[in-house]
């Protein structure tokens, strides 16, 4: 895992730019910046090295919110189901590829933001959010701890049953953080970790962090609607990458 001072400062920049976009919309980090991590150190390593970073980044998020906390009540069953698809998620990221979830993931976000950007949605009535809450939770876990990322899921279902700015970012930052620390402990207790993805991790904090301040500054000066939208701006541009890290999979495998 040495890197090269111009891939390193590259990686930086791009570390900070996921950063930043995490910090206006809540989510983006893990999906762009384990982009950045694949090209430098490796698919497998670069979601390993993110693992310890994601909990910092949503934790300043639910930090930030507090005053939100309600909202956690209300995901309790997507939390749940979450938990349980990390767990076996982050045990398929040790011996299995992840290029199939990440097509699948990928087709269902371009199909959902079609869908928002045609015509708003009204929120999913209560009963329909209780009885898939928990399959979304697995769903996301299952990304979270295969691929590293699970925004395009979480961010179409939050945005589904309603939420909106504030509550949106507490609420899916709630359900990284507790997916995270899922995560971290599998991946300790499986021996993943090394002195070489400690020592990566590390030289990312500061980037990480800056960069995220940046977007919390930036993210209220943007105008509600505004919000809403570069929402699913993003989620499009994270269904991009998810098919075009799935088709890499799937042709490499073949190959």
């Amino acid at each position: 895992m040495d890197l090269a001072l111009p891939l390193l400062l590259l990686l930086i920049a791009a570390v900070f730019g996921a950063a930043f976009v995490n910090g206006i919309f809540g989510f983006g980090y893990a999906l762009l910046a384990v982009v950045a991590l694949g090209i430098a150190v490796g698919a497998k390593e670069g979601v390993i090295v993110m693992s310890l970073l994601t909990p910092l980044m949503s934790g300043m998020q639910l930090w930030r919110f507090r005053d939100r906390a309600g909202i956690w009540h209300r995901l309790r069953s997507l939390l749940a189901g979450a938990m349980v698809g990390s767990i076996i998620g982050t045990q398929l990221l040790v011996v299995l590829p992840g290029w199939a979830i990440s097509l699948a993931l990928g087709g269902f976000t371009v199909w959902y933001v079609a869908g928002m950007l045609r015509r708003e949605r009204p929120p999913l009535h209560a009963t329909t959010e209780r009885r898939i809450a928990p399959a979304v939770g697995l769903v996301a876990g299952l990304s979270n701890g295969t691929i590293g990322a699970s925004g395009p899921v979480l961010g179409s279902y939050l945005t589904a049953i309603g939420l909106r700015r504030q509550d949106f970012v507490a609420g899916i930052s709630v359900v990284f953080f507790a997916m995270s620390i899922v995560r971290i402990g599998l991946l300790a207790a499986l021996g993943q970790y090394t002195i070489p993805i400690g020592v990566a991790a590390l030289a990312l904090v500061a980037p990480s962090w800056i960069g995220q301040r940046v977007g919390f500054w930036y993210q209220g000066r943007l105008r509600a609607e505004v919000f809403q939208r570069a929402i699913l701006g993003v989620l499009l541009l994270a269904s991009a990458l998810l098919l075009f890290r799935g088709i890499e999979g799937m042709l490499g495998a073949l190959a």
